[in-house]
Formats: structure tokens, C-alpha cells, sequence
């Protein structure tokens, strides 16, 4: 299967997009599939803007499937100012194992990751700009594109592929999913980036004719990667503290 990250035995992955795109949820899977892949993970908490969808809430859970954490330090833990953690350029300096970088959505989390851009550059890392084409801003073709364009210049870096995440929560249907997904290929061609591959999650899967791989991991639709996720929560209060 043709995966962006395919050949690279230690990749490094940005998670850039609009609020609500379902970045976290899928950096989340990701460290755990690379965990699975290589040994070994280290994902990047970056998301200095949203309180309630933060990995570090979840950090026990996916260190026990081999995913070292990254967050800013305790003192910072709860706050929403642009702190970087001072490890994250460790974690992208090293190239022995994967990492997978979480980012903010909106102006306070994209621009601090200028400070970041050349380790990118030097590590390779490949920067996914995740799209949820019924998210308010990204439904539109022309606000979408706008949206993009904003997010790209704030943030930085360089766009390598567009992650089609098209889904309205429980209710996703594949008749919606597949509207979606035409509409991210879409807009992909349009920015001349390929689409790197499309997220749903188990249930979903199955209707699109999927034998589930172990989750989280990828099969193929219409020629297309598909990642199938785990849900690792859904609904934000159900943490109700924030891990020290």
C-alpha cells in the first residue's frame, strides 16, 4: 500500500488544520500504529489552544502502548499560551524513531511553529493539512481554500499531503463519507498535493468493505488509503482533570 510515510524507517509527522478537523484523535493513532510499526513513538503535544481535546489527557493510556509523550511542563499544563516544549526539539532532532507533532488549530497554535521549521526541514518531515469538509469554514470550496491558504502562511511549513477526514461524528454514513472524500480529492488536486489518505473509524470501515486490520492500520478503498482509527474518547468532559 502506498503510504506517504512508506520507506522512511523513523518519519516525522506535522498535524496541521481547522478546529475540529480531528487532529489529536488521529495523532493519537498514529503514534500507536508507529509504536506497533517501529518499536517505538514519540508523539508532540503542540495544541497550546484547545483544553478539552488535549493528548496529555491521555498520556498514561498511550505510553502503555509505547508512545513517549511531549507536552509542555506542568507549570504551563493548563494554560493556553504558546508555550513549546522545550523537548520537542529533542524529540525531532533524534532520527532513531518516529514522531508524530499535534498541532493547534488557529493563529495562537500555528505561529509558534515557525521556531520549528528547519528541524522539520532537516528531519524530512512530511506535514499533513487534515480536512473535515463538513467542519463551518471547510464545507465551502472557496472557504476552504482560503482557510488553507491562511493556515499555510501562518503556520510556516510546507504542505506535503492532504489527510481526508470526512465525517459528522456517530452519524457518518458511507454515502457521506464518500461525498466528503470526493470533495477532499478535490480540493487536493487543486493545491497539487496528493491525497496522503482518508480516516475513518471501525464502524465505518466495515460498511466500506473493510476486514479490519489490528487497530489502529490502514486498508485500501477506491485506490485510496483508509486509516481506521480507535476512538479514544468522545465527548470532552469526560476527563474532568487534567493529568500531572
Amino acid at each position: 500500500m502506498n503510504l506517504p510515510f512508506n520507506g522512511n524507517s523513523a518519519p516525522a509527522t506535522f498535524l496541521i488544520g481547522g478546529a475540529g478537523a480531528g487532529k489529536t484523535e488521529l495523532a493519537l493513532n498514529l503514534s500507536v500504529y508507529n509504536a506497533g510499526r517501529y518499536g517505538s513513538s514519540t508523539l508532540v503535544d503542540l495544541d497550546i489552544v484547545n483544553p478539552f481535546f488535549r493528548v496529555r489527557r491521555l498520556r498514561d493510556e498511550v505510553e502503555a502502548r509505547g508512545v513517549a509523550v511531549v507536552c509542555p511542563e506542568k507549570r504551563v499544563v493548563a494554560g493556553d499560551i504558546p508555550a513549546l516544549p522545550a523537548a520537542a526539539w529533542g524529540a525531532l532532532e533524534q532520527t532513531e524513531h518516529p514522531v508524530v507533532c499535534d498541532i493547534g488549530g488557529g493563529e495562537p497554535g500555528l505561529r509558534p511553529l515557525g521556531r520549528l521549521k528547519d528541524l522539520a526541514d532537516k528531519r524530512g518531515a512530511s506535514v499533513y493539512f487534515v480536512v473535515n469538509p463538513f467542519r463551518p469554514g471547510f464545507s465551502d470550496p472557496a472557504e476552504l481554500a482560503a482557510n488553507f491558504a491562511h493556515m499555510c502562511a501562518l503556520s510556516a511549513m510546507n504542505v506535503t499531503h492532504i489527510i481526508a477526514n470526512p465525517n459528522i461524528s456517530n452519524e457518518t454514513s458511507v454515502e457521506l463519507f464518500i461525498e466528503g472524500l470526493n470533495r477532499v480529492r478535490d480540493f487536493a488536486e487543486k493545491t497539487g498535493r496528493k491525497t496522503g489518505f482518508a480516516v475513518a473509524d471501525s464502524k465505518l470501515a466495515v460498511q466500506l468493505g473493510a476486514t479490519l486490520p489490528s487497530l489502529p492500520g490502514f486498508f485500501e478503498y477506491d485506490g485510496l488509503p483508509v486509516f481506521v482509527l480507535e476512538r479514544y474518547w468522545s465527548v470532552p468532559w469526560h476527563f474532568g482533570t487534567v493529568p500531572s
